[in-house]
């Protein structure tokens, strides 16, 4: 590392002129016309999100046997009903997904396909929805268990979605 040289006296005079001119900023300007300027607020340290959904509990014995996971993950599930929920709305897609679940039950499907699409990211908002869906109260009682999809079936775009056995 260099040594600095010292500073001349014409080095000197410049740093005076230049120290004269200099204050604290926090002494020149009060908090609020520094927010304002910066565009801050020192008030907000942190941002408030949202609670998180409760967990759904995917599978009990009773529900899903291992055979049928082993299944599920090789892709060799044999789809009862196939729900394309494509080119619909949040909001048009969630009433036609319960009446299909509700019908597929009623005419003894065990399993459905349920083709939500994958979104830009892996964020589409009928795949980042479904979860939620399949635990409201219209359609949990039906419900068993759900998975994403084998590759074969639709992979990360497609979940199946394991009914109860319809007794009535």
């Amino acid at each position: 590392m260099k040594k600095s040289r010292p500073l001349t006296h014409e080095d000197l005079h410049i740093w005076n002129r230049v120290a004269r001119t200099v204050r604290p900023l926090l002494y020149v300007m009060s908090q609020s016309d520094l927010e304002k300027e910066l565009g801050l607020d020192f008030r907000k340290s942190h941002i408030h999100l949202p609670p998180a959904p409760k967990p759904i509990l995917h599978k009990t014995p009773t529900d899903l046997q291992t055979r049928t996971d082993k299944k599920t993950r090789k892709g060799k599930i044999e789809i009862d009903k196939k729900i394309d929920l494509h080119d619909l709305t949040r909001d048009q897609a969630f009433p036609v997904l319960v009446k299909k679940l509700h019908r597929a039950y009623n005419s003894g499907a065990r399993c459905v396909l349920v083709v939500t699409g994958k979104g830009t990211n892996l964020e589409g908002v009928l795949r980042m929805s479904l979860p939620t869906w399949l635990a409201d109260a219209k359609v949990r009682p039906i419900i068993a268990s759900f998975a994403p999809a084998h590759i074969r079936h639709g992979g990360t775009g497609a979940f199946y979605v394991f009914l109860k056995r319809n007794l009535g």
